[in-house]
């Protein structure tokens, strides 16, 4: 973060907590899900004309269900090298607590909301033929995804993490009933970001 020229930020307020706290001082423009197209073709331009760019998400591995993927795309369209920082990733952090035989996964981000595309959804995982199927899920619909699975993929074994690596990391295992059973008994289960792993 130190060496680059300026750094696209999900949230530019979390980041800033980030390099505050190691002293970093570095120009900053945001870049989500809703400024896209313009960001995208700003943050282009720059690299473009010679400055290096980081990209940075509150929360995970950047361009992992995050719009980072698009600048990625673009770049590497336009022969400017794009270089990974290993750092979190929820999907490799929920796998490895999770307590199933991670042979193989899929990963399938966050699931359509309802309807037909849900179904068809849930209709991939079953067929997916891997150990295990990874989604995941915002606070304020996991009850109602727990539920659900537990409907479309028969009561299977999960491993339901939130707030991996932070103060409050919780990991719920079980049949898709119990877990949701605990999720229910929970006081602030509608607190944090969700990465479920199903077997």
């Amino acid at each position: 973060l130190r060496e680059v020229d300026f750094i696209a930020a999900e949230d530019t307020r979390v980041t800033q907590k980030l390099l505050s706290h190691f002293q970093i001082k570095k120009p900053m423009i945001s870049y989500y899900q809703h400024n896209l197209r313009e960001r995208g073709e700003e943050i282009l331009a720059r690299i473009e004309a010679g400055e290096n760019c980081a990209i940075a998400t509150d929360a995970g591995m950047p361009c992992i269900s995050d719009p980072g993927w698009r600048v990625a795309d673009a770049a590497s369209r336009a022969g400017i090298p794009v270089q990974p920082v290993s750092g979190p990733t929820a999907v490799a952090d929920a796998l490895s607590v999770s307590g199933l035989n991670v042979e193989s996964y899929a990963f399938f981000g966050f699931l359509p909301r309802e309807g037909r595309e849900r179904d068809d959804a849930f209709a991939r995982i079953r067929k997916c033929g891997a150990a295990v199927a990874v989604v995941y899920e915002s606070p304020h619909r996991v009850k109602r995804l727990v539920a659900d699975v537990r409907e479309a993929l028969f009561n299977p074994r999960l491993s339901l993490s939130c707030d991996l690596t932070k103060l409050h990391e919780l990991t719920l295992r079980g049949p898709a009933d119990e877990v949701l059973s605990a999720l229910e008994a929970n006081p602030n289960a509608e607190k944090g970001e969700y990465v479920l792993c199903i077997d």
